[in-house]
């Protein structure tokens, strides 16, 4: 008989093994291990992310990632359970394993009161359908300066626009999270993010950065100060010339100090790649910037009711 059980030692090897090739990241193994160790590390990692495996005597047949969050569905705030990192070893593909681990975890988080269960995706979605989850449509932009951004000659001739600009601290992480709070308004589904997890989300890119080749990745999160307090932020990965801002806030809703962080990255010497890529609320954007295409993204973000 098949069971769910937590996922270590010799077993985690194992499956770390399976879904190198997959999810290396360009990491080598060593550092894939490290990458994944150090998630678990992080304060909230260590409470709220676990991996699980679907094992029958000594042979894994599943695994997934199993978090616990939090959101606010039609005015209440829900309990949540996200899924992500669901593997089947190749040798054991097409027999259901894998939709056995889902409903297992499914079943087990709505017994402990979970309202609703996330995940996303590099799979198409239709896979997902049977167990209930509904794409939540999410539009990934691609960005460059807007016509008030190239027609300032502090742009043009490469210097940074004249604002508080600063490296972010762990100190701002309050202020992000009532910016996330403000943007979120008016939305029938969002995930709650309180300063615990904005630390994971971010530490979780460093950690992969700090796990590859030196140099290759760069993480860099910056905000705008005003009155001594984070008024506007961004965080942004460079992989050579691809940038892609991973979040972002501002308590203006026009984004304006947004704009400016992109602004003044644009501006410094010898890093100016011509466009970067966002996911971006619904009407939210810079006027320094504009979208020059809107493209599907690699990943779907999906959401099921759980418990009737």
């Amino acid at each position: 008989m098949a069971l769910v059980v937590p996922a270590t030692g010799a077993l985690l090897q194992q499956i770390l093994d399976e879904t190198f090739p997959l999810w290396g990241e360009g990491l080598d193994r060593a550092g894939y291990e490290r990458y994944n160790a150090a998630q678990l590390g992080t304060p909230w990692g260590a409470s709220r992310l676990h991996r699980v495996a679907l094992v029958e005597g000594s042979d894994w047949l599943a695994t997934a990632k199993v978090y616990r969050l939090r959101g606010r569905f039609e005015g209440q705030e829900v309990p949540i359970v996200g899924l992500g990192a669901v593997f089947t070893p190749a040798r054991r593909r097409r027999r259901g394993y894998a939709a056995q681990l889902i409903r297992e975890v499914l079943a087990a988080a709505a017994a402990d009161d979970c309202r609703l269960a996330v995940l996303f995706s590099e799979i198409p979605p239709s896979y997902y359908q049977q167990f209930g989850f509904r794409t939540v449509p999410v539009n990934q932009f691609l960005l460059g300066p807007g016509t008030y951004s190239r027609d300032r000659p502090g742009i043009k001739g490469g210097r940074a626009p004249g604002i508080a600009l600063r490296s972010g601290e762990a100190r701002d992480l309050r202020a992000v999270a009532e910016m996330n709070a403000m943007q979120a308004e008016g939305f029938r589904f969002t995930l709650l993010r309180d300063p615990g997890y904005i630390a994971y989300a971010q530490a979780k890119k460093r950690l992969l950065a700090a796990c590859g080749r030196p140099g290759h990745r760069q993480v860099e999160f910056f905000v705008v100060e005003e009155g001594g307090r984070a008024a506007g932020y961004a965080v942004v990965l460079e992989v050579g010339e691809y940038w892609m801002m991973t979040e972002c806030g501002d308590r203006d809703p026009s984004g304006a100090r947004v704009g400016a962080i992109v602004e003044a990255m644009l501006a410094r010497s010898g890093r100016r790649p011509p466009q970067v890529r966002a996911w971006l609320p619904p009407g939210f954007l810079p006027p320094q910037l504009e979208v020059v295409r809107t493209e599907a993204p690699q990943i779907s973000m999906m959401v099921a009711p759980l418990g009737g």
